[in-house]
């Protein structure tokens, strides 16, 4: 259980840390991985940045939960998007959608979804077993 509140946390953090960059500084954010800064683009980087704000204090908020049914329900959300996101941003950097820092995002995606996949692995085991 201590490792899913660490876990929960570190998304967290990084969920709100992302999302205040995209929110303040989405110009630079779309440099960085080579995508032209119009303003749709910013736009539409910024409500990204909203729902990884929301996402991260919902993460916060729900890691000290030892109710199994609201903890498994983010866990298999947080899977489902970290799939979806290891996809895009793996379609992205290989269509050059997204220049080479683009593999950043993708090698992100990936080592969060595993560990979204062990935390629901290992919750299942313990929740299931008590």
């Amino acid at each position: 259980m201590e490792n899913l509140k660490r876990f929960l946390a570190v998304i967290a953090v990084i969920s709100v840390l992302n999302g205040i960059g995209l929110v303040l500084t989405p110009a630079v954010v779309l440099a960085t991985y080579g995508i032209e800064p119009s303003a749709g683009a910013m736009l539409g980087f910024r409500l990204l940045g909203l729902t990884l704000i929301e996402f991260g204090l919902i993460n916060w908020f729900v890691r000290k939960s030892h109710d199994w049914t609201a903890l498994r329900g983010l866990l298999i959300g947080g899977t489902v998007g970290y799939v979806l996101g290891f996809v895009v941003s793996l379609w992205a950097t290989l269509t050059h959608v997204m220049n080479p820092a683009g593999w950043v995002l993708v090698v992100t995606y990936a080592v969060l979804l595993l560990g979204y996949v062990y935390s629901l692995w290992a919750g299942s085991q313990k929740f299931t077993a008590s």
